[in-house]
C-alpha cells in the first residue's frame, strides 16, 4: 500500500494527481465488495484465505515491471538510473523530443539546489526536529490513527448490528464508491484540508448519531454506520492524497510509512474498545464517533496543499510556505522533468 501511492503521486502530475489517487483508493472498495462475494460462497475459512492471497502472486510478478520513482532516484544522487527510468516513461509515453533532450547534464543543471540539499543525512527524527514538519507529522498520525480506529473497530463487528453479515460487508464497499467520487469532485473546490477535516467528523457524527438510535432499530442503526464508514473511506482517500503533498520526497516514504503504522494501531485498539460495552452499550461508540471528530478538527492546522508541485526537499516545503505566506503563490514547480 505504501509503495503503490507513493509511486503514483511521484509519477503524475499536479493535474492528474487526485484523479490517479482515487482510481487507486476505489481499488480497495471494489476488492471489499469482491471480498463479501467470494466469502459469501467460500464458507471455509482456510479456503477463503486461499482465494484472497492467490493474487498477491500475480501482484508479486508484475511489479517488477514498475518504474522507479525518478524524484527519489534523483534527489538521492542516482542520476544514471534515474535519467533510464525517466527516458523509458517518456518512450512509453510517446514524448520523442523529450527522450532526447533528457541527459545527465540537463539533470544536473536543473536539479542543483535540490541535489545539493536533498543529500543531507535524513532520518525518521528530522519528522520531529525540523521546523514546519513537526505539526504536520504529529496531525496525520492523528488523522491516520482515526481512519484505522473507526473503520476497524466497526467493520470486525459488522454482526453487531444484527443484520445480515455478507450484505453489510458488500454495503461498505458499494458505499465506499459514490463516497470516493464526491471526494474527488469536492478536493477540486474545497482543497485538502477542508475535505480532510469534514469527512472525518461527519464520520464520527454518524457514528454518535447511533447512540441516540434505539437497538429496535436495526435497518437505522445500520445505515448510519455504513454512512459513518463511508466518510471513513472518503478520509482514507484524502488522507493519502493529502500525506504525500505535505511531506517532501526525501521523507515521504517515511511519513507515509509512520502514518500507516498509526492506522495499524489503530486497526489493532479499535475491536478492543468493544469490550467497553459492558459499562454501557453506548460506551463504544461514544468512542468510535469522538476520535474521528476531534482528529478532524486538529487537521484544519494543516496548510492547504491543492495546485503546489510535490516539494523535493525540506528546504523546497519550507520555500512554498514562505513564498505563500508572502505572495499568496505557490512556489516554483520542482523536478519538472518528470512531466515526461
Amino acid at each position: 500500500m505504501m509503495n503503490t501511492s507513493t509511486l503514483l503521486m511521484e509519477w503524475t502530475g499536479a493535474p492528474a494527481r487526485t484523479l490517479a489517487m482515487t482510481l487507486n483508493s476505489l481499488g480497495f472498495s471494489f476488492g471489499q465488495i469482491l471480498m463479501a462475494a467470494v466469502a459469501y460462497g467460500v464458507r471455509d475459512w482456510m479456503l477463503l484465505q486461499l482465494a484472497v492471497s492467490v493474487p498477491f502472486f500475480l501482484c508479486f510478478a508484475y511489479s517488477w515491471w514498475l518504474a522507479e520513482s525518478a524524484r527519489w532516484l534523483i534527489i538521492t544522487g542516482r542520476l544514471d538510473r534515474g535519467l533510464q527510468e525517466l527516458q523509458r516513461v517518456a518512450a512509453i509515453n510517446r514524448k520523442k523530443m523529450a527522450e532526447d533532450s533528457l541527459t545527465v547534464e540537463v539533470l544536473r543543471a536543473a536539479m542543483q539546489d535540490e541535489l545539493s540539499v536533498g543529500q543531507a543525512s535524513v532520518s525518521l527524527g528530522t519528522l520531529l526536529r525540523a521546523p514546519g514538519l513537526r505539526l504536520r507529522t504529529c496531525i496525520c498520525i492523528l488523522c491516520w490513527f482515526a481512519f484505522g480506529f473507526t473503520f476497524y473497530g466497526l467493520a470486525l463487528d459488522l454482526q453487531a448490528l444484527g443484520s445480515n453479515l455478507f450484505l453489510l460487508q458488500l454495503f461498505i464497499g458499494v458505499v465506499d464508491v459514490p463516497a470516493k467520487i464526491g471526494t474527488l469532485l469536492l478536493q477540486r473546490c474545497l482543497g485538502r484540508r477542508a475535505l480532510q477535516a469534514s469527512s472525518l467528523v461527519l464520520a464520527g457524527l454518524c457514528i454518535l448519531a447511533n447512540t441516540l438510535v434505539p437497538q429496535e432499530m436495526r435497518a437505522m442503526r445500520s445505515a448510519l454506520a455504513i454512512l459513518g464508514l463511508g466518510g471513513v473511506g472518503a478520509t482514507f482517500t484524502c488522507i493519502t492524497i493529502y500525506t504525500g503533498e505535505l511531506f517532501p520526497t526525501v521523507l515521504r516514504m517515511t511519513a507515509v510509512g509512520l502514518g500507516q503504522m498509526a492506522a495499524r494501531t489503530g486497526a489493532i485498539l479499535g475491536p478492543l474498545v468493544r469490550l467497553l460495552g459492558v459499562h454501557g452499550p453506548s460506551l463504544p461508540l461514544l468512542v468510535y464517533g469522538t476520535v474521528p471528530v476531534l482528529s478532524g478538527l486538529a487537521a484544519l492546522l494543516l496548510p492547504e496543499t491543492q495546485g503546489l508541485p510535490l516539494p523535493d526537499t525540506i528546504q523546497d516545503m519550507q520555500n512554498q510556505m514562505v513564498k505563500k505566506v508572502a505572495h499568496g503563490t505557490p512556489g516554483r514547480p520542482v523536478l519538472k522533468a518528470t512531466r515526461f
